[in-house]
């Protein structure tokens, strides 16, 4: 009962880290996430109510660049849905800190946590902090004089999320399967091809976050050459050379489609290798989900390019990559249970 109780939590907890993921995207989709000027953690717990607070909340808004430069002619009908887009973003990040910590008091206090558990959840929570903190500080950047958050602190309020669900998601494989398995010499190479692929995955992640941040996606919608080049032509343009692979919005571009493909080719590589290991019926059938889920997510990608980044396909791309990291470190995790 003790571990039913615990994997709920855990589990519960990754489940709405992956929601708070993909209503991030749609709210960076929606241009919704400027919308809520200021940062109140206790007090912002409830919208406006009556039809003056909408107004006053209409008028703060309007003092900002976003407004001034993109959205003057926006009415308040208008600025409630951005307003409502962000606000569910933002309450979903409330809901996550009690549903995480609320159930960490109780187990602690009555001692049913492990060493290994109490260390992981005291890491993912001071995680979670920076999580929300890092989100507001993302959302600052865009209230000062361009109407667009800094596309490195995108990227840092993903890839925070990203680390979170990974930690917490491991820890609830962990209390399912407390026994620590070795890994079989026979799988060695298999696990190196994997983590390597890993590593791919969360390059790509974190291109992809700059990709969104530079709206990077919104230019060379071909696939697979862009412009009929293969490399865009103005790959270098910015100096010194370096700044290129991070604020130039074509060569991101390039560099996130690159790092899909080694994801992609690493990953079911190490797939391919494992289901013809000796390893259970169970870990086979989860490899081929792999090797599903990354395809998908590279079909998924490619029709969010060529489509210009519509709200939906954007938002399900960047859901189905935490579903890809999912089944890849379940993989990672049952390699090391198998028995000789």
């Amino acid at each position: 009962m003790k571990q039913k109780s615990q994997l709920i939590w855990l589990f519960g907890t990754c489940f709405l880290i992956w929601l708070m993921v993909m209503l991030g995207g749609a709210t960076r989709l929606t241009h919704s996430g400027l919308s809520i000027v200021e940062w109140n953690p206790v007090t912002g717990i409830l919208p406006p109510l009556a039809e003056a607070e909408w107004h006053q909340e209409f008028t703060k808004y309007q003092q900002f660049p976003e407004y001034k430069l993109v959205n003057s002619q926006m009415t308040l009908s208008e600025f409630k849905f951005i307003f409502f887009m962000e606000y569910a973003h933002r309450l979903l990040g409330r809901l996550i800190g009690l549903f995480f910590f609320l159930p960490l008091i109780y187990f602690w206090v009555r001692k049913q946590l492990s060493p290994f558990v109490k260390k992981m959840a005291i890491i993912s929570f001071i995680i979670g902090a920076g999580q929300g903190f890092m989100g507001w500080y993302m959302v600052k950047s865009g209230l000062v004089k361009d109407p667009s958050v800094s596309h490195y602190r995108l990227a840092a309020h993903l890839l925070l999320a990203i680390v979170l669900y990974a930690l917490v998601f491991w820890t609830a494989l962990k209390v399912m399967c407390a026994a620590s398995g070795k890994l079989l010499p026979h799988l060695k190479k298999t696990a190196g091809i994997l983590h390597l692929g890993s590593l791919f995955l969360l390059l790509t992640i974190f291109y992809g976050a700059l990709v969104a941040g530079l709206k990077a996606g919104l230019i060379y919608n071909t696939y697979p050459l862009m412009a009929g080049q293969f490399i865009p032509a103005e790959w270098n343009f910015l100096q010194p050379l370096y700044l290129n692979f991070l604020e130039n919005a074509a060569t991101v571009q390039w560099i996130h489609r690159t790092l899909a493909i080694l994801t992609l080719a690493t990953i079911l590589w190490s797939m391919l290798l494992l289901k013809r290991q000796r390893v259970s019926n169970s870990l086979k059938q989860t490899a081929l989900l792999v090797i599903g889920g990354v395809l998908l997510q590279v079909v998924l990608g490619i029709m969010t390019l060529l489509f210009q980044v519509p709200v939906f396909l954007g938002t399900l791309h960047q859901g189905t990559a935490v579903v890809v990291l999912t089944l890849v470190l379940y993989v990672k995790f049952a390699m090391r249970q198998q028995k000789a």
